[in-house]
């Protein structure tokens, strides 16, 4: 093979591949349901690894981020609000290292995703350690079920 049809070939498979890794989206992006059923999760890629906002939330809930230790930021509306963000891929259905903000509390928390055979999400939150935490468990849903929560 001379060295002109050697690397035309590598240009042509490597060129091939480009479209599949730049669309490659995670299969945790969507919405995401919440344990205690009150709030719905957009889970999408962003500069900060994998982040999830706030895309729906029951009315007779919390409409502000009210108990956030900054005073200043209390009156933000939880609509659009980033509570998870950092999330590195570990393997075909994890996610370490990232970052969970529990709005009722006002507190960050450690914490890891995993998608289960089920099409659940387990999100565990903790501090320092996996092993003293709390899990909840997501289900995946559908916009047209919960608009989102933006005018």
């Amino acid at each position: 093979m001379s060295l002109r049809r050697a690397s035309l070939s590598l240009l042509a498979f490597t060129t091939a591949l480009l479209p599949v890794t730049a669309s490659a989206a995670s299969p945790l992006e969507g919405l995401w349901l919440t344990q205690n059923q009150r709030s719905i999760i957009a889970l999408a890629e962003c500069d900060q690894g994998l982040c999830g906002n706030v895309f729906w939330i029951i009315k007779d809930g919390m409409q502000t981020d009210s108990a956030n230790p900054d005073e200043s930021k209390r009156s933000r509306p939880m609509c659009g609000l980033p509570i998870l963000w950092g999330f590195e891929k570990d393997g075909d259905h994890a996610w370490e290292n990232g970052t969970i903000y529990k709005a009722d509390e006002g507190d960050l928390y450690d914490a890891d995703l995993a998608l289960q055979e089920d099409g659940t999400l387990k999100v565990r939150g903790y501090m320092g350690i996996s092993l003293l935490g709390k899990t909840q468990v997501w289900t995946r849903v559908s916009a047209k079920d919960y608009p989102s929560c933006k005018k």
